[in-house]
């Protein structure tokens, strides 16, 4: 059947020397009625190529099937009052709930909202006094969330309303009639696409418009930079951590005990390339950072002059990930062999207790209030679960479990070995009466990217496919932090092509040692894992029989002038600097794509509001390979409507998105359904 036709608008340009031909730039402007209309035609086409395959009712079914678990979010809180998100089987999105004094509330709750316009809570904090609930909700999970405030002394939401609450961080004192807040520009505010950057700390007073809120902070050198707050308890200092990309903190120090009087925040401590995430003791300063250890110390910093004194010292190779405190001790979420294992510490650094999950599953979350602290774990055969521990002379509590282990998946962990001799973990699951052929359907997944470690999670899609026979598994590749920043580091800019090697080498593995062989090796990642997977295509097209590319970065060229993509030139490089751009042009995808190969099977997916990456990358490399292909596997481009970059979504989209996905994987594969 073939394809919609894509009309080629050829644009030619010269970047750094280098003469550049796009084809397809044109697909660039998803607004533009052209576009829509080739949008429409390659979703139908879709449609019909995968209404062909044998099967999808079936994988839909079992999916929801394996679906009707809740969905857990960690809890937090303050002073009496705990917050979580909670989805329960029969919804359609999580809940925000509030707990206090033994009685639990309904904050915010998207299901009541109907189903044709779907939104969601981004995300939720409380006030220092436990009064207060603050949130943020999102039309479609674009994340450009507005920020509510509700009043536990009420019962009631407030009529204060504060747009561009991306992410937001906050700090409310206790007892005051205001609260700290950073937001991005409001429209008029800065000029055409710097809408996307420019966070700043502002004051507001509840009871009062937005409008006649008080700028307090903004980075001084960089556009890009995000601000995060931490208040003291006392509610007179204010921390604000100020991130450059992935790789630098900064911190300020800004008296607030008077917001009649505020000077202007200054300088408390500059590491250059560092991370640093403070939290408070009382009075204490306190910090996780990788600033003279890679793997991570515990400081305490002083306010006077930012002098660090240490705490704990990460062992090499053994990295900590977060922390939390308590009035009594310091939780760290490490890694041992990249394997989660949680760290308990007295408040002067002296090691207590350490806890390890169970199947190597990995920890999700971390959290805390005044009297305890809050984990999550999950794996591929571990449904999520949430202790809590208070009494370091008693064992965790269960909190809270979406559903018992998976007894007839097994979880093995095996050792790639890359082009540079790097050593690289991979994660391995299937059924308990599994044997080697040699041909078994499997599907690799991996990320490698912005010190982000890749943990093997639960997954009803996972779960699904490995009951029917299929193998899943998972890279952990440098670009992440399982091994501590040298390891995020030696896959970031310049290195970049060590990330492409460790997923290709672990996919060589799983061959090598006889799990499955390229006619029936499947290979998947979302985001910068799409970033991944679309790279595999083009350097290795003969290696996969089929390829899903998700919510994808592929024209590197061009990335960073997309939506919020400047930021991550940071992790990536920047293709304007010339000394950057061939780091870019020696992988980017879009631009490796060659006339007449033989490429495997491959679905694109993205969604109509992704506020993250840009579809374009979706449309512009769905037409490409379209052109290019010389075989006769499909090249197919499916686009989520009323959706983000992920978060958000529907169970009912997750269902129609996934059950497409694993049709597709399982058609090409051959693992029967």
């Amino acid at each position: 059947m073939p394809y919609p036709k894509t009309e080629e608008r050829l644009v030619t340009e010269t970047l750094h020397g280098q003469t550049i031909t796009d084809r397809y730039r044109w697909l660039e402007q998803g607004d533009a009625a052209d576009v829509k209309a080739w949008t429409a035609e390659q979703a139908a086409y879709t449609r019909e190529v995968l209404s062909g395959y044998s099967g999808r009712r079936a994988i839909r079914t079992r999916l929801a099937e394996l679906r009707h678990l809740p969905d857990l979010d960690l809890p937090h809180g303050h002073s009496g009052t705990l917050i979580y998100q909670r989805r329960d089987p029969g919804q359609e999105h999580t809940v925000l709930y509030a707990e206090r004094h033994g009685e639990r509330v309904v904050v915010a709750d998207p299901n009541a909202l109907g189903a044709g316009d779907p939104m969601h809570v981004d995300w939720a904090t409380v006030s220092a006094d436990g009064r207060y609930v603050l949130y943020g909700v999102s039309q479609h999970g674009n994340e450009w969330s507005v920020l509510h405030v509700f009043d536990w002394q009420t019962g009631q939401t407030l009529e204060d309303r504060i747009p561009r609450a991306r992410h937001a961080s906050i700090a409310f004192p206790k007892d005051a009639g205001g609260f700290f807040y950073t937001r991005y520009p409001l429209p008029g505010e800065v000029q055409g696409n710097d809408e996307f950057y420019n966070v700043t700390v502002f004051y507001h007073r509840l009871g009062t418009p937005h409008s006649d809120d008080l700028r307090l902070f903004a980075s001084p050198d960089d556009k890009r930079a995000i601000p995060r707050l931490h208040l003291s308890p006392d509610g007179g200092t204010l921390i604000i951590s100020l991130s450059y990309g992935w790789t630098r903190e900064v911190l300020y120090h800004l008296d607030v005990s008077d917001i009649s009087a505020l000077e202007d925040a200054k300088l408390l401590l500059d590491l250059g390339e560092a991370n640093i995430h403070p939290f408070w003791d009382g009075k204490r300063l306190l910090a996780l950072t990788n600033a003279e250890n890679p793997d991570g110390r515990l400081v305490e910093i002083s306010l006077t002059d930012g002098h660090m004194h240490d705490l704990v010292q990460a062992a090499p190779g053994n990295p900590m990930i977060a922390a939390e405190k308590t009035d009594r001790y310091i939780a760290v979420h490490g890694l041992s062999e990249a394997v989660s294992e949680l760290r308990f510490y007295s408040l002067d650094g002296t090691l207590l207790k350490t806890l390890t999950m169970p199947d190597l599953a990995g920890i999700v979350g971390l959290s805390s209030t005044d009297e305890a602290v809050f984990w999550g774990f999950e794996g591929f055969n571990h449904p999520r679960t949430i202790e809590r521990l208070s009494d370091l002379n008693q064992a965790p509590e269960l909190w809270a479990q979406a559903g018992p282990p998976v007894d007839d998946i097994l979880v093995s962990r095996e050792w790639a070995v890359s082009k540079d001799g790097t050593r690289v973990p991979i994660f391995v699951a299937h059924r308990r009466d599994f044997r080697k052929t040699g041909e078994t359907p499997l599907v690799l997944s991996g990320y490698g990217g912005f010190n982000v470690p890749m943990l093997p999670p639960y997954s009803a899609s996972v779960r699904a496919w490995v009951e029917r026979g299929g193998v899943y598994a998972l890279a952990q590749m440098r670009g992440g932090s399982e091994f501590g920043e040298t390891w995020h580091r030696s896959g970031m800019r310049q290195n970049k092509q060590n990330v492409f090697d460790d997923f290709e080498a672990a996919a060589r593995h799983l061959i090598e040692t006889g799990y499955t062989d390229s006619a029936h090796l499947g290979v998947t990642g979302r985001s910068n894992g799409g970033l991944l997977t679309g790279t595999f295509v083009t350097q290795h097209p003969d290696l996969a029989r089929a390829v899903i590319i998700g919510v994808p970065l592929l024209d590197m060229l061009r990335y960073h002038h997309m939506l919020i993509a400047d930021l991550w030139t940071q992790e990536y490089g920047s293709p304007d600097k010339a000394d950057e751009f061939p780091w870019l042009k020696a992988y980017s995808p879009y631009h490796h794509v060659q006339d007449g190969t033989h490429y495997p099977a491959v679905l694109l997916f993205t969604s109509e509001e992704d506020s993250r990456v840009d579809p374009m990358h979706a449309r512009k490399m769905t037409a490409l390979l379209q052109k290019a292909t010389g075989s006769q596997e499909p090249v197919l481009l499916r686009v989520a409507a009323k959706a983000g970059h992920g978060v958000g979504k529907s169970v009912d989209q997750w269902l129609d998105e996934e059950a497409d996905i694993w049709t597709f994987l399982s058609h090409h594969l051959h693992l029967p359904v």
